[in-house]
């Protein structure tokens, strides 16, 4: 297609359709995806994720090849996406992007997983396709926040993601940039998700609908549907609607499919089970713990002080349910110190009502320092342990466990045998994990999932 100059949404679609991705992005990629998978197979056994398979086999049983992973449904591609991203969002264990301001994954990996199985599709092409989209949310990022995620309340998760999932798809299905730049043009028109509703069965259902609609943009645009060119950045678009902070995309989309967020920032997974913004805080209490000795019946008072936006996530000071337990700093606190750590099973309700636990709660303070703004978002904390016996310890942190260069082998392996033994036998999430850790190799998405599929 001929581009104008200036033309930024139609660069854009140029690089989301045919930018060739580095391999070190690829590999980067396969990660996530591997993550992704075993936080998908725990998070399908979760209510929100089982509405939505019920879902999902009662609208589209028989009507489609994809899977619905952690269950035997098979069902039309929409349905599929829309089923597995609830369930990789379910948990709140996938995986974060600072710059986005999103959970990429629990997004880009069921739309490209439903997208590739229309056809035999070698797994290499949805890897490139996982980088791509990361890479435009990343820039939308850039454009859109603060103001979009912080002031406004948008969950980047979705209204950012829907577009990504849009690129991804787009990239699976070999569209061209014309088709592709329509496949954005009508993402843009189905993006959505509050934050209001932040520990709620709607978060995990917002990667859901991100899902499910950018695919659909992208197969709507594979037959030829149109929309707007100007979709995104006209003064009726997506920026203007959502109250993005800035309204051009050409500085921060000029070097896309040059220059990989992917590789200079990462994705950041997670080693806790709850809020991104949890992690900094629980990194350095359990720390504290470990170095020190102390119990939680030792403590008098745990202050806790992060950036300003942390205070507008975590909103559950006395939570009653797991949803509303990993949005609230007073109870992974607590939970921390009472058992030593912050896995699946913490945030069932008989973990929640554990009266040490409730005990600790309100001795827990969240605060918000305006010194900890400058850097990248959700990653600065400082905690002040108090004890009884007038003992103080003070533990900063600068960022935490899982994110880039802060990951190991090891602790990725852990955590998709944890997330997988639910459903799949003990040797068949080991055989599951050794084959996704050459996912370049292979040859069909197909393959792929039989591996993780249940009869």
């Amino acid at each position: 297609m001929s581009v104008g100059v200036g033309d930024s949404t139609a660069m854009m679609a140029e690089a989301v359709a045919s930018a060739p991705v580095a391999p070190a992005g690829r590999e980067r990629a396969a990660v996530a995806f591997a993550d992704t998978i075993g936080v998908m197979l725990a998070g399908a056994q979760e209510p929100a994720a089982q509405m939505a398979q019920a879902m999902a086999a009662e609208e589209g049983a028989g009507a489609g090849p994809c899977r619905v992973l952690g269950t035997a449904i098979r069902t039309s591609p929409q349905l599929a996406a829309f089923a597995n991203g609830v369930a990789a969002h379910a948990l709140d264990y996938d995986d974060m992007c600072f710059v986005s301001l999103a959970h990429p994954s629990c997004v880009l990996v069921p739309t490209a997983l439903a997208a590739g199985e229309l056809a035999p599709t070698p797994v290499s092409v949805l890897l490139d396709a996982y980088v791509v989209g990361f890479e435009l949310e990343c820039r939308l990022g850039m454009v859109m926040n603060p103001r979009h995620y912080h002031q406004r309340g948008w969950h980047c998760t979705s209204s950012i993601g829907t577009l990504g999932a849009a690129a991804a798809a787009a990239r699976v299905l070999g569209l061209d940039a014309a088709r592709t730049r329509h496949a954005l043009g009508i993402a843009a028109s189905t993006a959505c998700g509050l934050k209001e509703n932040l520990g709620s069965m709607v978060k995990p259902l917002h990667a859901g609908l991100a899902a499910r609609n950018g695919l659909m943009a992208a197969r709507l645009a594979q037959r030829g549907f149109t929309a707007s060119a100007h979709a995104l950045d006209g003064p009726q678009g997506y920026l203007a609607a959502m109250d993005s902070e800035g309204l051009s995309l050409e500085t921060a989309f000029a070097d896309l499919g040059t220059r990989w967020e992917i590789l200079e920032t990462g994705v950041t997974v997670k080693l806790y089970p709850s809020c991104a913004a949890t992690h900094p805080p629980l990194d350095a209490l359990i720390d504290l713990q470990r170095r020190s000795g102390f119990t939680a019946a030792d403590v008098e008072a745990i202050d806790v002080e992060v950036d300003s936006m942390t205070p507008r996530l975590l909103i559950h000071p006395a939570p009653t349910s797991g949803l509303e337990a990993k949005f609230s700093m007073p109870f992974c606190a607590a939970a921390a110190l009472v058992y030593g750590r912050l896995d699946l099973a913490t945030f069932d309700v008989d973990h929640i009502r554990n009266p040490a636990v409730q005990a600790l709660m309100p001795r827990v303070t969240l605060r918000g320092n305006a010194a900890f703004d400058a850097a990248a978002p959700l990653s600065q904390a400082r905690v002040t342990v108090r004890l009884t016996d007038g003992r103080a310890f003070v533990q900063a942190a600068d960022g935490a466990r899982g994110y880039p260069g802060r990951l190991t082998d090891d602790e990725l392996a852990s955590k998709f045998i944890a997330c997988a033994t639910g459903l799949l036998t003990a040797t068949g999430a080991a055989a599951a994990w050794s084959a996704l850790r050459d996912l370049g190799s292979m040859a069909n998405v197909r393959d792929l999932l039989a591996l993780v599929s249940v009869p």
